[in-house]
């Protein structure tokens, strides 16, 4: 996995350690949350087959809220289209506004692409 995260589960193993709360000598999401099903259908979808790919795609699926996906590779684009068909990809740099209120209307996942370092007014929460 990436540096950050890895240095953040051994800090949080040394802290299980230090206040004796049993735990495994390494982490891992996909073993302690993944299902071994979805992981592999994720990558007949065209997730990169990598364990940071994989613990994103889980905690992904474990959320409540909308991701931010940060994808100059396109993979998680390509990815998020193959596993939800019904996906309406909306590009911000075109007009999407009519298109975004018929998916909230109908409950369409929307997929908005293109997104710059500010957002419109209009899809603010």
């Amino acid at each position: 996995p990436g540096a950050y995260r890895k240095e953040a589960c051994d800090g949080w193993l040394q802290k299980l350690s230090d206040l004796k709360i049993p735990a495994s000598k390494e982490f891992s999401l996909s073993k302690s949350i993944g299902d071994e099903v979805k992981i592999r259908q994720w990558v007949i979808d065209y997730l990169p087959n990598d364990a940071l790919s994989i613990d994103n795609a889980i905690i992904l699926d474990n959320s409540r809220r909308w991701p931010l996906m940060i994808d100059p590779q396109m993979q998680a684009n390509k990815w998020t289209k193959k596993s939800n068909p019904d996906i309406k990809a909306l590009r911000l740099n075109m007009p999407y506004i009519r298109d975004l209120e018929n998916c909230i209307q109908f409950g369409t996942p929307v997929l908005l692409e293109n997104v710059e370092e500010s957002l419109d007014a209009i899809l603010d929460p």
